[in-house]
């Protein structure tokens, strides 16, 4: 059976509790009889798995249930499984999640031997928005508490257990009420804790003793020194790239609902409420002219016109078909065009121009795109980030952008690359605006803004359900207010 599962399995691998999913790759694992029982044996360059076989389990076509025996016959259970399978990587996820939370309980044992561990856990818990991608703990002694949390080796998004671990602090302080619980700490794979620092080191010491640690693939940790991190990774392109010589762009007809939106590289996108239909770049005499939804292809100036006017028809407030494909696409693309028209609304100190949708800042790990950069009466910039549905991460991913456009600020690089010209822009670190509907703010927010340092003004403007016909402020919270 076993040998029968593992020839059909495009990508079979070995999974046992505790362990990393072990691939079963030929000449590195073999079955065999010894004293009446049948031995299972896998290996790669770091490890040997030997389990003796006693029985089958559960059998499906993506997995293989073993029932195994391990010294002195402690009865257990593993899985074969074909990690290829629409479950498969599911599968792998999990039991990667399980063997990191034991490697997790043993490193803090190592490292707080005179604390008791009460709980480590890797298992959702949505009424918390405590997600499985990070393992928490909770360590006790006498009436203090820690929280602890870690992002297991091959988490994409290390930097988002910062926010995920304030969470499980706020919880665990409103869960153990008679315990002081001041320090938070955090585990982050070696080489992957500098975003994790500059998110880390913006918390409010007053409101939580944050602690950073890295760990290596022998879980050996090692404390981080906030200001070791380095400096935040990033460039920004120039504000308008010169006009390619015999390259002017056509005069384009004025239509109702068609916005011209010049772009960073001297291309201009043609958009309708934050949908772009139709580009113009430069690079060659007379320029070249697509249209399209998602893929563009060349096009003449009738094509482009009468894809405006079909999509004008469509994509607008009045709308009937409020399922119609143009019309739900790229929500905040339109609430975008709607705070770009009208900045004002959502802050009354903001000018309305000049103002920047989707400025691009170039980091290591790829490009990040602001929303919208601004500048107030002062002189200030703010930061405008938007959503239309609820994202747990959201504070954070705008503080992400503030950290970045606060470098290129002190650098004089807004000046230098054309950005806000006849402005006097303020060296005052920028202020933060999250817009999204009043609804769709997540119920995590006001925990997350109350851990945040002073230095970080940020201001969140709900607004009513109604934004796509027009913007209504229903409040307005600096901080960690609450409606």
């Amino acid at each position: 059976m076993v040998e029968r599962f593992v020839a059909g399995a495009a990508q079979p691998a070995l999974l046992d509790a505790g362990e990393e999913p072990l691939p079963l790759i030929p000449e590195q694992w073999n079955i065999s009889e010894w004293n009446g029982r049948v031995v299972l044996q896998a290996w790669d360059a770091q490890r040997n798995l030997v389990r003796r076989i006693v029985g089958l389990g559960e059998q499906r076509r993506d997995r293989l249930a073993l029932l195994t025996e391990r010294f002195p016959k402690i009865p257990g259970e593993m899985q074969i499984a074909d990690l290829a399978a629409p479950l498969g990587l599911e599968l792998q996820r999990k039991t990667s999640r399980i063997a990191f939370r034991d490697r997790f309980r043993l490193m803090l044992a190592r490292e707080y031997p005179r604390w008791r561990i009460e709980d480590v856990s890797s298992e959702p818990n949505l009424e918390q928005s405590l997600t499985p991608t990070y393992v928490r703990a909770f360590l006790r002694l006498g009436s203090a508490g820690m929280a602890a949390m870690a992002a297991p080796p091959h988490t994409e998004d290390c930097a988002g257990m910062v926010g995920s671990g304030l969470i499980w602090l706020d919880y665990l302080r409103h869960r153990e009420g008679s315990l002081a619980i001041r320090r938070l700490l955090l585990y982050a794979p070696i080489h992957r804790e500098q975003e994790v620092a500059f998110r880390a080191a913006l918390i409010d010491r007053s409101a939580a003793e944050c602690a950073l640690f890295v760990f290596d693939e022998r879980d050996r940790a090692g404390a981080v020194d906030f200001a070791d991190a380095g400096n935040i990774d990033s460039t920004l392109p120039p504000c308008r790239r010169a006009a390619t010589p015999n390259a002017e762009p056509p005069a384009f007809p004025d239509l109702a609902g068609v916005d011209r939106v010049d772009q960073s590289d001297g291309s201009i996108s043609l958009q309708v409420r934050g949908l772009e239909f139709a580009r113009w770049s430069g690079g060659k005499p007379g320029g070249k002219l697509s249209c399209g939804i998602g893929r563009r292809k060349r096009c003449s100036m009738e094509a482009v016109m009468a894809m405006a006017r079909e999509v004008t028809r469509v994509r607008c407030a009045s709308a009937e078909d409020h399922r119609h494909p143009l019309y739900t696409q790229y929500p905040e693309g339109w609430l975008e065009s709607q705070v770009r028209a009208n900045p004002q609304v959502v802050d009354a100190s903001l000018l309305r121009a000049p103002i920047y949708g989707q400025v691009p800042i170039f980091d290591g790990a790829g490009e990040g795109i602001i929303d919208l950069l601004a500048v107030d009466h002062t002189g200030r910039l703010a930061v405008i980030e938007l959503k239309v549905m609820a994202d747990i991460q959201l504070p954070f991913q705008a503080i992400d952008y503030w950290l970045r456009v606060r470098k290129h600020l002190a650098a004089g690089d807004f000046a230098r690359l054309g950005y806000f010209p006849g402005v006097t822009v303020r060296m005052d670190a920028p202020r933060i605006v999250l817009v999204a509907p009043a609804l769709e703010f997540h119920s995590t927010s006001e925990a997350v803004l109350s851990y945040l340092s002073p230095e970080i003004d940020i201001v969140r403007v709900g607004l009513a359900a109604d934004w796509r016909r027009e913007l209504r402020v229903m409040f307005r919270l600096r901080g960690a207010e609450r409606p």
